[in-house]
């Protein structure tokens, strides 16, 4: 194997990337939830009293598509986990419950990312991720 400064970044990112979502989707699923159900739980869990239901799309769209979230906050009122009044959302009792339940396992799946990463080697490959994307003419952002 090539010492890991003559590897390409982009490889290891995009297997990254692979790794994190097939752990994080199988594990999610495992409570029915999907992943664009968790982002949209989990940005109705900072607004108790609702959120107009094109601001999450606008936060949390970027993560997929828009059109994942328009399908997961649809998939999140048919399940009863999310109250719609008109073009305003907010998880309902039962989506309060199945967002904790889904938090614990984001936490988990957390520390096993984490396994042997101190915090400030975290925050380092972060904040190279981050320059390599502004260093390739891209733009991206995370709430």
């Amino acid at each position: 194997m090539q010492p890991a400064a003559l590897q390409p970044l982009g490889f290891w990112t995009v297997r990254a990337g692979e790794a994190i979502r097939a752990r994080t989707r199988g594990r999610l699923a495992e409570l029915g939830v999907t992943q664009p159900e968790w982002w949209v739980l989990h940005q109705l869990s900072m607004h108790p009293s609702g959120i107009e239901e094109n601001e999450i799309i606008a936060i949390v769209g970027p993560n997929e598509s828009d059109e994942s979230i328009v399908d997961a906050i649809a998939a999140g009122v048919g399940k009863g986990w999310i109250d719609r009044a008109g073009s305003r959302v907010r998880l309902t009792d039962d989506g309060a419950d199945r967002f904790h339940a889904a938090a614990e396992v984001q936490r988990q799946l957390n520390d096993e990312r984490r396994q042997g990463i101190s915090d400030r080697e975290y925050a380092t490959t972060i904040e190279v991720l981050q320059r390599t994307i502004t260093n390739v003419g891209g733009d991206a952002w995370h709430w």
